[in-house]
């Protein structure tokens, strides 16, 4: 229990990190999903529901605080949490090309799923939106295995508990 309020508590402030540094440092509008990046990572040594409700919950705090629709960030973090967590004992979690694949895919998803909200709810369609859903999930992707390999032994202590 305590396992997951503290990985709650550490998603939190991700956002915190995500929302006033990370988005400040876009490159061609384009921003690093560390939230998403995050959530793969632990949801690969979770079992399904409650990285399913850890993602649903850091959506949430995430939709409060970015705006758009509310709503959205919770139901496509919680998906893809399950998703990945479902899938933790079918891949083989520790191997740099595995972690890359499985970001790439969710950030892949995650992105072409916010792109058809903008697209239907407000009309948007601009070029540089399709160039963002194939190169966000690459640069991602790339992040996200720096991340696994600087917090690898912190991250492998979650399947120990």
């Amino acid at each position: 229990m305590m396992k997951r309020i503290l990985l709650c508590i550490l998603g939190i402030f991700i956002i915190i990190i995500q929302n006033s540094i990370i988005n400040y440092l876009s490159i061609f509008g384009m921003t690093i999903n560390i939230v998403l990046i995050y959530l793969v990572i632990i949801s690969l040594y979770l079992e399904e529901l409650e990285s399913g409700i850890i993602g649903a919950i850091l959506g949430i705090v995430l939709d409060s605080s970015v705006g758009g629709v509310f709503g959205s960030n919770a139901l496509i973090l919680f998906l893809l949490s399950y998703m990945v967590s479902y899938l933790r004992n079918k891949v083989y979690k520790e191997s740099p090309v595995m972690i890359f694949t499985i970001i790439l895919v969710t950030t892949f998803i995650y992105c072409g799923i916010s792109f058809l909200f903008a697209r239907s709810l407000y009309n948007v369609c601009k070029f540089t939106s399709i160039i963002k859903i194939i190169v966000v999930p690459i640069v991602n992707s790339l992040v996200g295995i720096l991340i696994y390999k600087i917090f690898k032994t912190q991250i492998l202590k979650l399947e120990e508990e």
